[in-house]
């Protein structure tokens, strides 16, 4: 992350001086997953905001920049169901869920956008993708009942990614009556994203301790204490999974665009 933001802010203080534009990009991601990441999570919403530059002279139509962006894939909260002894105790259990990304880009036009409504391209991008899940643990409504001693619990892991892809972005004052062109621009683009193992927690199929599946997943533990008999225990409040990084992300929003006069 530290090395993304360092490139960028280079790059920002480097700009040749016949640089053509710098972009402001501000989008909104659907990610869906793929593959095995498809049968444990939610879709992915997440806000990117991010900026381009455009090398100059015959370079204009290829720019570089930097993007981040922030999601969440689940929000929820559950009743679970946990026993001691034979006796089951009901605790409500909240997941939250996010990601956060930040990547460095490379993108391709193949038209000159300021002649063209669309103008096609095509996109590369590299950097870091971090899956990270909370869950807090309420106290039980049976005052006799399991208690947690761990109110919360994180979970926390990120790896390397790429991605590439295809879209287009649309220029609506090439069909104004103004005589200024306008800076605004609309864009949208499809991506698919991979990258290295990471571990994360299954919020599409909750389920209660006594129906995970030990082959499903590893099951994350919780420290309780039974109030009658003062016994501290471990409960399984979700299952950890561990598989590639995998994500067809379809993202559409705007670009301002800044000309250097």
């Amino acid at each position: 992350m530290k090395i993304i933001a360092a490139i960028f802010i280079g790059c920002f203080l480097n700009v040749d001086a016949n640089s053509q534009s710098f972009k402001f990009l501000g989008n909104y991601s659907l990610g869906l997953p793929q593959q095995q990441m498809a049968k444990n999570i939610q879709a992915i919403h997440s806000f990117n905001i991010g900026g381009l530059y455009s090398l100059p002279n015959h370079l204009k139509n290829l720019s570089v920049g930097l993007e981040l962006g922030c999601g969440i894939y689940a929000y929820k909260k559950i009743d679970q169901t946990f026993y001691f002894d034979a006796n089951p105790t009901v605790v409500p259990v909240n997941y939250s869920s996010s990601v956060f990304n930040a990547n460095i880009q490379a993108r391709y036009q193949f038209l000159d956008e300021n002649n063209h409504l669309i103008v096609p391209y095509i996109n590369a991008k590299a950097g870091s993708y971090n899956f990270y899940s909370d869950i807090s643990i309420e106290d039980p409504s049976d005052p006799m009942g399991c208690h947690p001693l761990e109110k919360k619990k994180l979970i926390n892991d990120n790896t390397f990614y790429w991605g590439a892809g295809v879209g287009f972005q649309i220029n609506p004052s090439i069909h104004s009556k103004r005589q200024k062109k306008l800076p605004v621009l609309l864009d949208v683009s499809m991506n698919t994203i991979r990258g290295g193992n990471l571990d994360y927690i299954n919020t599409k199929h909750l389920k209660d301790e006594q129906d995970f599946n030990p082959v499903d997943g590893k099951p994350m533990l919780v420290k309780f204490i039974n109030v009658s008999t003062q016994d501290v225990h471990e409960h399984k409040v979700a299952q950890v999974y561990n598989s590639p990084l995998r994500i067809l992300e379809i993202k559409a929003g705007v670009i301002l665009k800044f000309e250097k006069l």
